[in-house]
């Protein structure tokens, strides 16, 4: 249904955006959502996008034979369209993906949005983020893109594009967002096709280059959220899957178990920054007892996170994270290897600084990982140079590092590896 329902729209959205954008000869677009919209007016913003050129590649052996973690030759393109009462969104890419030596297409966006009174809905595909941490997420239940994360893509391709129905309601007391995603939306996790990992079938580390085969039933996710003086608030709840496939059959073969979650969120000042606390219930639908090792336990997550400017165009920032696995006493007593699970308290801290200099040209950050109880972390050095409007060039690296093979970050450390980017936008 999800997949019938993302063509039809995109063909109707295409014929509009087609139709607009030949009728108009020029075009002036406004994100001021505070204009009333003109019946019959139409406004198109002219096509834009990028070229880019990335290349990386690990610098130790690996369980994926060829050392490229990094191929890419990509072409952007996007377009916005006001049709009368309806906002409409194109955005896509072409690329080929010399890893994978293959030719692809990614639809980052084809969404329509309708204002009525203090009423938004936004359907097709789209990006869809809540919560406030950094690279960490409890109640942000939409889809990711680890495998671009870890390659070095850009930021942006962390968040993965969902086929959804949003339905925003406005009011003075507290705002509210439905999300209705008609076919479950798994994360890109990794399988074996760019980076290695602890295989649990094989329990080893491995490049199966498996697929796990994604339910077909539907998603809800709700957040309701308002700000409060200097203080944004909000409550979260989610109905669907876990996103990245944690569960193995009778069969041997990665599936994903049902997942409900509940959870809430504050941000505000404190001292010469921004405080950020949030928190979430994981309850594992299909292991209520932590009885079946093969299925993830339920959880308490929750980070507490600060950021502050330290100087002049330097900011810096940390969190601290925590995953309480509950009936931790099952799990061990009934798992076939008790020796590698995780610890009940899960613990990362993480911490970024970035900088850019005055002319917005040169940027350097860099991003730490570091877990206590896994002993293990993962680094993020990057640096960007802005040569004019059109040209910007990235490098960085991908660090991992952990005591055993079997933790999060220790598991990848085969996979470290460097990478470079080169855009023209027009």
């Amino acid at each position: 249904m999800g997949h019938l329902f993302t063509v039809c729209l995109s063909l109707g959205l295409a014929c509009t955006l087609a139709s607009v954008s030949l009728a108009e000869e020029s075009a002036d677009w406004g994100d001021d959502w505070g204009e009333e919209w003109q019946g019959e007016t139409t406004n198109a913003h002219w096509l834009t996008g990028y070229i880019e050129q990335a290349l990386g590649s690990r610098w130790q052996s690996s369980a994926v034979n060829d050392d490229t973690t990094l191929a890419d030759s990509r072409i952007r393109l996007e377009t916005n369209t006001q049709a009368g009462a309806w906002r409409l969104t194109a955005k896509g890419d072409v690329y080929y993906d010399g890893v994978l030596a293959d030719w692809g297409g990614q639809l980052r966006e084809l969404s329509a949005v309708a204002s009525f009174n203090a009423i938004d809905i936004k359907a097709g595909r789209q990006i869809l983020t809540w919560g406030t941490g950094d690279y960490l997420f409890i109640n942000d239940l939409f889809p990711k893109d680890w495998q671009s994360f870890f390659a070095g893509r850009d930021d942006e391709y962390l968040k993965a594009a969902s086929d959804a129905i949003k339905i925003s309601y406005y009011h003075d007391k507290a705002n509210i967002n439905l999300v209705w995603t008609p076919e479950f939306d798994p994360d890109n996790y990794l399988r074996g096709d760019y980076f290695s990992f602890y295989d649990r079938v094989s329990q080893s580390i491995a490049a199966p280059k498996f697929h796990a085969d994604a339910p077909n039933n539907s998603e809800m996710a709700m957040r309701l959220y308002q700000t409060l003086g200097s203080s944004e608030w909000a409550l979260y709840a989610y109905d669907g899957y876990y996103k990245s496939p944690n569960t193995i059959n009778r069969q041997g073969l990665y599936t994903f178990s049902r997942l409900q979650t509940i959870g809430g969120s504050l941000r505000q000042p404190f001292a010469e920054g921004l405080i950020n606390i949030e928190a979430g219930y994981y309850h594992s639908q299909d292991d209520k007892n932590g009885t079946n090792p093969l299925v993830s336990n339920s959880q308490w997550r929750a980070l507490l996170g600060y950021e502050q400017e330290l100087l002049t165009r330097l900011t810096g920032s940390f969190q601290v994270y925590v995953e309480h696995t509950t009936n931790y006493s099952a799990l061990i007593k009934n798992s076939p290897t008790p020796a590698i699970e995780p610890e009940q308290n899960r613990t990362v801290i993480t911490s970024r600084l970035s900088w850019r200099d005055v002319r917005d040209k040169l940027s350097w950050g860099v991003f730490l990982f570091y877990s206590p109880s896994d002993e293990d972390g993962y680094l993020r050095p990057n640096i960007g140079y802005r040569w004019d409007d059109r040209w910007q060039f990235n490098l960085g690296a991908n660090v991992f590092w952990g005591e055993t093979k079997t933790t999060f970050f220790g598991q990848l450390e085969d996979n470290n590896n460097v990478y470079a980017r080169a855009r023209w936008a027009f």
